[in-house]
């Protein structure tokens, strides 16, 4: 895959295993690294891969 592929919010909240609603809610909060185009949220994979292991540190106590 492409690493500047740009993911929709329902490609997102497959990987990540939740609603493509709670993706377009972190959007709009400023939770996850995304752009807009137009009306729609776009996600750059490798601000994806990075937010994620970002996240997982966090949870660890590593942050």
């Amino acid at each position: 895959m492409d690493p500047d592929y740009l993911l929709s919010t329902e490609e997102v909240g497959e990987i990540l295993k939740v609603s493509k609603v709670t993706i377009q809610r972190w959007c709009h909060e400023g939770k996850v690294p995304a752009g807009k185009i137009g009306r729609s949220c776009r996600i750059n994979k490798n601000d994806l891969d990075r937010w994620f292991k970002r996240k997982l540190l966090e949870n660890a106590g590593f942050s």
